[in-house]
């Protein structure tokens, strides 16, 4: 895993992790924050005991790209900022796919009229996509918006394959590593991930609560590589 060999798993510099329903985040000595998506099932692995990640494990995949994220999310001087809608031209688009349901990006999508296919193998949303159909909308599609979950449940390289050589890609949601490489090795057009204010304990606060990604947006910075 790319992230694991830039930023090896240390638990000496955690200061602080919140587990829950929803997501793990882990905070630095240094203040910042990484999230990762659980998928809905709670993490029982002790982010300050894990001496030799496997990633082969899911529990540790998902602290390995926390624990990634609050290094990398920080480390570029010239983010992008705002919601991946202000900052990407969807309507100029032929078709997007969306992999993963964002239920606030899809009702901008509905409200201007822009066509979107959008897949979930988790979710249950009347206008989702059959599964059966993603190989063949990924192929003729020139827009796709995957969600930074497919780095964890172990799907997005098969995704990445399948999508048309000509789209554009972009890599969302809280989970997302900003890290360059995914630009330059899987073709990625933009990464659109989260940081935190430092030492915003409140955060982790949320997180250990259960809450999910509208409980603790509001206290965070969206931005883009």
């Amino acid at each position: 895993m790319l992230l694991f060999e830039a930023f090896p798993y240390d638990a000496g510099k955690v200061l602080a992790s919140a587990c829950g329903e929803a997501y793990v985040a882990i905070m630095l000595a240094s203040g910042r924050i990484g999230v990762c998506s659980t998928l809905g099932k709670p993490i029982e692995t002790d982010p300050l005991q894990l001496t030799s990640p496997d990633l082969k494990n899911r529990e540790h995949r998902m602290l390995v790209t926390a624990y990634a994220n609050a290094h990398v999310n920080y480390e570029h001087a010239n983010l992008g900022s705002g919601d991946i809608f202000e900052r990407v031209d969807f309507a100029s688009k032929r078709n997007t796919v969306m992999i993963g349901y964002f239920p606030p990006l899809v009702d901008k999508f509905r409200r201007d009229g822009i066509t979107l296919f959008p897949f979930d193998q988790l979710k249950s949303y009347p206008d989702l996509v059959p599964q059966s159909l993603m190989g063949e909308k990924l192929s003729q599609t020139d827009c796709v918006v995957i969600s930074a979950t497919s780095l964890i449940n172990s799907t997005f390289t098969e995704i990445i394959s399948q999508v048309n050589p000509g789209s554009e890609i972009y890599l969302l949601g809280p989970s997302t590593p900003l890290f360059e490489d995914l630009l330059s090795d899987y073709r990625i057009t933009k990464l659109f991930g989260m940081t935190f204010r430092l030492f915003d304990f409140e955060v982790l606060g949320l997180i250990g609560k259960g809450m999910g990604t509208q409980s603790f947006s509001k206290k965070s910075f969206k931005v883009s590589l």
